[in-house]
């Protein structure tokens, strides 16, 4: 195990750091998936070239660990840099910032991290005999159980800067066990101790942060980093980095609950999807009504009840109020009890997670679960007067989406809009709704007659319903489960308020037409292909497949989380087990293929083979609400080839050329170029079903290819 053990600590590092390094990402600048692909696409890009940098330079095996330990001690000080980053940009707390500001701190914090991981990799072959194959089956072993510690047991336990000093200090305290020990005992020593004062300064670096404001209380869990603070007499809850709701923030609280209600003001049973703190105080104003509330962490209650005001906490201990600590779109998918009123309460669909509960198929599920007279409601952020195009083109695609499902659909002007939809008639008229809000004898204090009259004005509400389906709105699409248009809408509206090049860049991608989103990339992989089956590139197009492999094995990855995330909503919390099952594949698949003897070139066509067969039936599942360990059973099985693959093409290629860092950097070079293009581009605009398709194309190339090489190194015989 002593041979493996360099090899199985390089993986549990990597692995554990980059998961924290993405959640603490997602803290302090904009948390959604193009934030994700960003990180993950630098951390993949610096660790391939770190691996091509050191399979050029004659860097002896004795430095694995002085550059191990350099990496342990760089990571604290680039999370402390990540959290404190406000001070040098001249930012506010919890002030979002754009993609120019973001891909700096990305690339530059990746490059300190997996530049020298990837150069490591290289120094563990040669410390191993140039055994390329054991290297990469103790790394994927590691990174899997690197995984599974973080996934299971230091995010329940511990806060994020506390769970990645004890991957640090697990990993220093083990190189111990090899030979040379007393050289690196005071390094340990010395790493510890910098460790230990990491794990103090959590608290005090969170204070520095939000100031001049108090921090009253912060928490890590499974499903983000939840912190509690104080501006004079209102208190704030926000979830990584951004708000979730204010005490006293009545004008919110109101309308997210009277305008829907005022529709079925006899309404008996209502469901309410998050904001529990404000709006189930108003929701019991209303007499006989009962309510389901459902909140995905149980921890936003218990911070609610702890520091909230009496009088904002004052429904969560109503008796009429049942809290469900669940998913909403899952709690609602197994409920067998239908509602008057079902108001979504939660932020705008900035990311995958929110986004499925602004998509046509949860707004089938809500209609399903209406009663006859039942009304659907959620809002988002708008402007008073002037709607820009970008967000123009975000409200119009939540709006031609609500209307694919429900015949009526009003939405409410204003700096926020509320949208109302359901199965019969609903009502803006501003003297109907005050009339219902005097008789219910509602002491409202935004929702009232003096201020309905403005707000519900004739023009103003034509002006908007016809903006939202007038021929401006032309460019907006509807919003799916699999094809998530809404999120990436949000990114362009986000980065607009900057006046930067990238919402340029996002708005002109928006308007590609999928054939060439997905053909232009199909037509690059064709050249490059061609290119590679020259003969003077005969040793090198060994090597192709881990390109074409990094590239896939990624893509597929991100698509199935996304995937997962539609169903499930929980991916976050469950991000570091789903790619601990893929890790674990890599390890045995590795494991099979450098057990086989005599590797040819056609085993490598066969497994590439495997690959196109395993992306065949993803998509024809992509439509089945799977069981959730199927998802860990698939990222297995790809793992597997994957790994098997990676092996295989190595072989073949080490056997023509003693090059041991380029395999492993071309398949992390890959991996960069999916990362990238996935998340934050392919999956919104071009949708899962076309973007598995093109996968399913691309390595029938790639196959293509490889049967093209095998004949070539095995003509046909004369007769």
């Amino acid at each position: 195990m002593k041979r493996y053990l360099p090899a199985i600590l390089l993986g549990f590092l990597a692995s554990g750091f980059q998961i924290y390094l993405i959640r603490e990402f997602s803290v302090y600048f904009y948390g959604n998936e193009m934030t994700y692909g960003l990180v993950l696409g630098s951390w993949l890009l610096w660790g391939g070239l770190g691996s091509f940098f050191a399979s050029k330079r004659k860097v002896a095996p004795s430095h694995f660990y002085p550059v191990i330990y350099t990496v342990i001690g760089l990571f604290p000080v680039c999370l402390a840099a990540l959290r404190l980053s406000r001070f040098p940009l001249h930012l506010l707390p919890g002030e979002v910032t754009g993609l120019s500001l973001m891909l700096p701190f990305a690339l530059g914090l990746s490059f300190l991290i997996n530049f020298p991981l990837g150069m490591l990799f290289v120094l563990a072959v040669r410390g191993e005999a140039e055994n390329v194959s054991r290297v990469y089956i103790g790394e994927s072993l590691g990174a899997a159980l690197g995984g599974l510690s973080v996934s299971l047991v230091l995010i329940p336990l511990l806060s994020n800067w506390q769970g990645a000093a004890v991957v640090g200090a697990g990993v220093a305290t083990s190189s111990l066990a090899f030979p040379g020990v007393r050289r690196r005992v005071p390094v340990a020593a010395v790493l510890l101790l910098l460790l230990s004062g990491f794990w103090l300064c959590d608290l005090p670096s969170q204070r520095a942060y939000w100031r001049p404001f108090t921090l009253l209380a912060s928490r890590d869990t499974p499903y983000g980093k939840l912190q509690v603070i104080k501006t004079g007499e209102q208190v704030s809850l926000y979830s990584d980095g951004l708000p979730v709701y204010a005490s006293g923030n009545t004008a919110a609280a109101e309308e997210s609950i009277h305008f829907p209600f005022l529709q079925v003001p006899r309404a008996r049973r209502a469901l309410l999807i998050g904001g529990a703190a404000g709006g189930l105080a108003e929701a019991l104003k209303y007499p006989g009504v009962k309510v389901d509330d459902v909140e995905l962490d149980p921890e936003i209650v218990r911070l609610s009840l702890l520091y909230l005001p009496k009088k904002d906490r004052a429904g969560l201990e109503d008796p009429r109020v049942r809290v469900f600590y669940r998913d909403g779109r899952t709690f609602l998918q197994s409920s067998g009890d239908t509602y008057d009123l079902i108001i979504i309460d939660l932020p705008e669909p900035a990311n995958a997670r929110v986004n499925r509960f602004y998509t046509r198929e949860f707004f089938a599920l809500a209609r399903k679960k209406l009663a006859g007279q039942g009304v659907f409601s959620f809002r988002v952020p708008s402007s008073e007067n002037y709607i820009s195009p970008e967000r123009l083109r975000f409200l119009a695609t939540l709006y031609r989406t609500l209307k694919l499902v429900f015949p009526e659909v009003k939405v409410v002007p204003g700096e926020t809009n509320i949208f109302l939809a359901s199965s019969t008639s609903l009502t803006l008229d501003p003297e109907a709704l005050s009339s219902s809000v005097e008789k219910l004898g509602l002491a409202n204090v935004f929702v009232r007659r003096e201020l309905l009259s403005s707000r519900l004005d004739g023009l103003r509400v034509s002006l908007l319903n016809d903006k939202l389906s007038g021929p401006g709105s032309a460019s907006a699409g509807t919003n799916s489960d699999l094809a998530p248009l809404s999120y990436f809408y949000d990114s362009i509206l986000w980065n607009a308020q900057f006046r930067s090049l990238e919402t340029r860049i996002l708005s002109g991608l928006a308007n590609v037409p999928r054939v060439w989103l997905l053909g232009f990339p199909l037509a690059a992989a064709l050249a490059f292909l061609a290119l590679m089956s020259l003969p003077s590139r005969r040793a090198a197009s060994s090597l192709v497949p881990l390109l074409l492999l990094g590239f896939t094995t990624i893509v597929a990855e991100v698509l199935m989380l996304i995937w997962f995330q539609t169903l499930y909503g929980s991916v976050y919390s469950r991000l570091a087990l789903l790619l601990a099952a893929f890790m674990a594949g890599l390890f045995l698949g590795s494991l099979l293929g450098s057990r086989s003897r005599g590797v040819r070139s056609g085993r490598l066509a066969l497994l590439q083979a495997g690959i196109l067969a395993w992306l065949s039936v993803l998509f024809m599942l992509l439509r089945v609400r799977l069981p959730e360990l199927i998802f860990y059973a698939f990222l297995l099985g790809l793992g597997i080839l994957a790994g098997d693959q990676f092996v295989t093409a190595n072989r073949l290629y080490l056997a023509q050329k003693k090059d041991y860092g380029l395999g492993y950097g071309l398949d992390l070079l890959g991996s960069f170029f999916g990362a990238l293009a996935a998340s934050s581009v392919l999956i919104p605009l071009a949708g899962l079903p076309a973007l598995a398709a093109f996968l399913i194309v691309l390595n029938v190339l790639g196959l293509a290819f490889l049967a093209a090489k095998g004949k070539r190194a095995n003509p046909a015989p004369k007769d």
